[in-house]
Protein backbone atom coordinates (compact mmCIF):
# COMPACT_ATOMS: atom_id res chain seq x y z
CA UNK A 1 0.00 0.00 0.00
CA UNK A 2 2.76 2.54 1.03
CA UNK A 3 4.58 1.95 -2.34
CA UNK A 4 1.75 2.43 -4.59
CA UNK A 5 1.00 5.80 -2.71
CA UNK A 6 5.05 6.37 -2.92
CA UNK A 7 4.84 5.68 -6.96
CA UNK A 8 2.18 8.49 -7.28
CA UNK A 9 3.88 11.25 -5.65
CA UNK A 10 7.04 10.72 -7.21
CA UNK A 11 4.96 11.08 -10.54
CA UNK A 12 2.63 13.97 -9.73
CA UNK A 13 6.02 15.55 -9.15
CA UNK A 14 7.60 14.30 -12.07
CA UNK A 15 4.53 15.53 -13.93
CA UNK A 16 4.25 19.06 -11.84
CA UNK A 17 7.67 19.70 -12.60
CA UNK A 18 7.19 19.14 -16.68
CA UNK A 19 4.40 21.50 -16.65
CA UNK A 20 5.97 24.27 -15.17
CA UNK A 21 9.36 23.74 -16.95
CA UNK A 22 7.53 23.73 -20.02
CA UNK A 23 5.61 26.77 -19.34
CA UNK A 24 8.59 28.56 -17.90
CA UNK A 25 10.22 27.92 -21.36
CA UNK A 26 7.47 28.83 -23.52
CA UNK A 27 7.13 32.40 -22.36
CA UNK A 28 9.00 34.67 -24.89
CA UNK A 29 11.65 36.79 -23.43
CA UNK A 30 11.31 40.33 -23.20
CA UNK A 31 13.12 42.31 -25.68
CA UNK A 32 13.92 46.03 -25.68
CA UNK A 33 14.45 47.50 -29.51
CA UNK A 34 14.97 50.54 -30.64
CA UNK A 35 15.04 52.75 -33.86
CA UNK A 36 18.40 53.97 -35.08
CA UNK A 37 18.48 57.81 -36.15
CA UNK A 38 18.57 58.15 -39.59
CA UNK A 39 20.50 61.48 -39.22
CA UNK A 40 24.13 62.11 -37.85
CA UNK A 41 24.42 63.23 -34.26
CA UNK A 42 25.02 66.90 -33.40
CA UNK A 43 28.13 65.64 -31.56
CA UNK A 44 29.97 65.56 -34.98
CA UNK A 45 29.12 69.79 -36.07
CA UNK A 46 28.89 71.01 -31.94
CA UNK A 47 32.22 69.93 -29.93
CA UNK A 48 31.05 72.12 -27.08
CA UNK A 49 27.78 70.01 -26.69
CA UNK A 50 30.14 66.78 -26.08
CA UNK A 51 32.74 68.78 -24.06
CA UNK A 52 29.90 69.91 -21.94
CA UNK A 53 28.52 66.36 -21.24
CA UNK A 54 31.85 64.64 -21.00
CA UNK A 55 33.05 67.49 -18.33
CA UNK A 56 29.22 65.98 -16.71
CA UNK A 57 30.33 62.63 -16.63
CA UNK A 58 33.54 63.45 -14.90
CA UNK A 59 32.30 65.43 -12.55
CA UNK A 60 29.63 63.04 -11.90
CA UNK A 61 32.19 60.56 -11.13
CA UNK A 62 34.63 62.71 -8.96
CA UNK A 63 31.47 63.26 -6.75
CA UNK A 64 31.61 59.46 -6.04
CA UNK A 65 33.21 59.34 -1.79
CA UNK A 66 36.01 56.94 -3.13
CA UNK A 67 36.97 58.83 -5.85
CA UNK A 68 36.85 62.02 -3.59
CA UNK A 69 38.58 60.43 -0.49
CA UNK A 70 41.47 59.25 -3.32
CA UNK A 71 41.90 62.81 -4.28
CA UNK A 72 42.13 64.06 -1.08
CA UNK A 73 45.06 61.40 -0.38
CA UNK A 74 46.65 62.90 -3.09
CA UNK A 75 46.39 66.28 -1.45
CA UNK A 76 44.84 67.62 -3.93
CA UNK A 77 41.72 70.06 -3.75
CA UNK A 78 38.46 70.76 -5.64
CA UNK A 79 40.17 73.79 -6.96
CA UNK A 80 43.37 71.98 -8.18
CA UNK A 81 41.07 69.22 -9.71
CA UNK A 82 38.76 71.92 -11.44
CA UNK A 83 41.85 73.89 -12.96
CA UNK A 84 43.22 70.77 -14.11
CA UNK A 85 40.50 69.47 -15.86
CA UNK A 86 40.10 73.39 -17.70
CA UNK A 87 43.64 72.53 -19.31
CA UNK A 88 42.29 69.07 -20.92
CA UNK A 89 42.14 69.11 -24.18
CA UNK A 90 38.59 68.18 -25.77
CA UNK A 91 40.37 64.93 -26.75
CA UNK A 92 41.17 64.58 -23.40
CA UNK A 93 38.41 65.19 -21.83
CA UNK A 94 36.24 62.78 -24.32
CA UNK A 95 38.98 59.80 -23.71
CA UNK A 96 38.45 60.15 -20.03
CA UNK A 97 34.44 60.48 -19.93
CA UNK A 98 34.53 57.33 -22.05
CA UNK A 99 37.00 55.64 -20.04
CA UNK A 100 34.73 56.47 -16.87
CA UNK A 101 31.85 54.90 -19.25
CA UNK A 102 33.15 51.74 -19.70
CA UNK A 103 34.77 51.36 -16.07
CA UNK A 104 30.94 51.52 -14.80
CA UNK A 105 28.37 51.33 -17.44
CA UNK A 106 25.77 51.22 -15.09
CA UNK A 107 25.53 47.81 -14.35
CA UNK A 108 23.61 46.51 -10.85
CA UNK A 109 27.08 44.60 -9.96
CA UNK A 110 26.50 40.97 -10.48
CA UNK A 111 23.16 41.48 -7.60
CA UNK A 112 20.84 39.65 -10.53
CA UNK A 113 23.50 37.00 -11.08
CA UNK A 114 23.73 36.61 -7.02
CA UNK A 115 19.83 36.39 -6.89
CA UNK A 116 19.47 33.29 -9.50
CA UNK A 117 22.33 31.15 -8.01
CA UNK A 118 20.68 31.80 -4.70
CA UNK A 119 17.58 30.58 -6.37
CA UNK A 120 18.69 27.43 -7.80
CA UNK A 121 20.33 26.56 -4.87
CA UNK A 122 17.49 26.48 -2.68
CA UNK A 123 15.34 24.54 -5.30
CA UNK A 124 18.19 21.81 -5.72
CA UNK A 125 18.30 21.80 -2.10
CA UNK A 126 14.33 21.11 -1.81
CA UNK A 127 14.48 18.88 -4.75
CA UNK A 128 17.21 16.99 -2.45
CA UNK A 129 15.18 16.67 0.28
CA UNK A 130 11.74 15.96 -1.29
CA UNK A 131 13.07 13.03 -3.06
CA UNK A 132 15.03 11.38 0.20
CA UNK A 133 11.44 11.44 2.11
CA UNK A 134 9.96 9.62 -1.13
Amino acid sequence: MKKKRCTFSKKSLIGTLIIVTTMALTCPPQGWAMLAPAQVSNAVHEPNVTRAADLKTIQTALESKIIRQRLTEFKLSPEQIDNRLSQLSDAQVHQTAMQIRTVSPGGDGGGGFLITVLVIAILVALFMYVFKRI
